[in-house]
């Protein structure tokens, strides 16, 4: 069985011969590039270009070399910026920053930092829905956007055995449009304004329905899964309350989904960071495929009980191995502990695809990243132990 069949017979929730995996399919099952160049020095991996596909978080593609050792079955489809922006690096004493394509400010220390933080967001005095027209949208079908890309998928879809996923090029609707709002600002502006909130969620919406009908247009033929994603929770709880998503945000998200799903025969992903437990059926009403991340740590996200109620309509994509504690600070053999528990939980039937709950961030050690994928090897082998 290759790579691409593995995961579209787990995606069919069926077992395949082993457990896929994933590292680097989409922007938050990746590796830092502090950590990378840490682990190809751990393995004594030497040349090879380093492509740095998320700027914002400083996560590079892994090497094909690192890809075949862990056995990982799927690779990132990522677009291009648009034509008319390049990125320009400004820096003063102590830290380094950007604009992005969008006005949105980033920086990061360079005295200990690894990643970069948002810092201004362009539509913070924004008072009513109508000022909106006077900010400079990207637009969706700039040229360079799929400059080369569909030589290239078309190739990897003929050359190559893996899952091909083509990623969204911006977080969700709510959460671009807090990106460009301001966090809280917006969350208040989804109770206080809401006519604005709802404008702005609309801009975002249209941009991310232009993308993917110029992109799925192009490479829809070629692609297995599409992610799109709306982190909607914290550790503790959800950022809304289940009544605002479907009242404010739901009928959107659906509309995406419905509208990809027509543009490309594939699955889809949705990527929703901390406690999203209470969402999981509107997410599945709205015709998601898969979840990522399954962030364990989080209120009501028990590997267990999410595969029992969940695991027969919905894959999970992470939970594999915890990032905030385990993997960065844990023993090689809690690592494992913690793999083989999370295996035992959310593999059975197929409906799985291992990674580790978020990046593999700069703090980890090589040693416990080797040790997450010796586990799931040992382990992720069906019929399971």
């Amino acid at each position: 069985m290759n790579s691409r069949e593995r995961i579209l017979t787990t995606l069919q929730h069926k077992e395949p011969d082993r457990i896929p995996i994933d590292l680097g399919g989409i922007r938050s099952t990746g590796i830092s590039i502090k950590a990378y160049e840490k682990l190809k020095n751990y393995l004594r991996l030497k040349g090879g270009d380093i492509e740095i596909y998320d700027f914002f978080q400083q996560i590079v593609r892994p090497d094909e070399r690192i890809l075949k050792k862990i056995g990982a079955d799927v690779y990132a489809i990522i677009t291009n910026p648009s034509k008319n922006w390049k990125l320009k690096l400004m820096e003063d004493e102590d830290s380094y920053s950007y604009i992005d394509e969008w006005g949105i400010k980033y920086k990061m220390a360079k005295k200990g930092g690894w990643c970069y933080y948002m810092v201004n967001h362009p539509l913070v005095k924004v008072k009513k829905a109508e000022e909106l027209d006077d900010y400079n949208w990207p637009d969706p079908y700039d040229p360079g956007i799929m400059e080369g890309l569909k030589e290239k998928v078309k190739d990897l879809y003929h050359n190559t055995d893996y899952a091909l996923l083509a990623n969204s090029p911006t977080g969700g609707i709510l959460e671009h449009s807090q990106a460009l709002r301001g966090f809280d600002t917006f969350l208040m502006d989804m109770l206080l304004n809401p006519e604005l909130a709802m404008a702005i969620m609309d801009k975002v919406l249209e941009f991310q329905m232009g993308f993917w009908d110029n992109v799925l247009g192009a490479i829809g033929k070629y692609v297995q899964i599409v992610q799109i994603g709306d982190d909607l929770g914290s550790e503790r709880g959800p950022l809304i309350s289940l009544d605002l998503y479907k009242k404010l945000l739901k009928p959107k998200h659906k509309e995406l989904c419905q509208f990809i799903k027509k543009k490309a025969n594939a699955y889809l992903l949705l990527h929703a960071c901390g406690s999203v437990s209470e969402f999981i059926p509107d997410f599945i009403d709205n015709g998601i495929d898969i979840l990522n991340p399954v962030q364990t740590s989080a209120k009501n996200m028990d590997t267990k009980a999410l595969k029992k109620e969940y695991g027969d309509r919905i894959t999970f994509w992470g939970g594999g191995c915890d990032t905030q504690r385990i993997l960065p600070y844990g023993t090689e053999k809690e690592v494992e502990e913690e793999v083989r528990m999370r295996v035992s939980h959310l593999g059975p039937g197929g409906g799985f695809v291992f990674t580790q709950v978020h990046n593999i961030t700069a703090e980890v050690p090589p040693k416990n990243i080797i040790a997450m994928y010796k586990a799931v090897k040992k382990y992720g082998k069906y019929p399971l132990r």
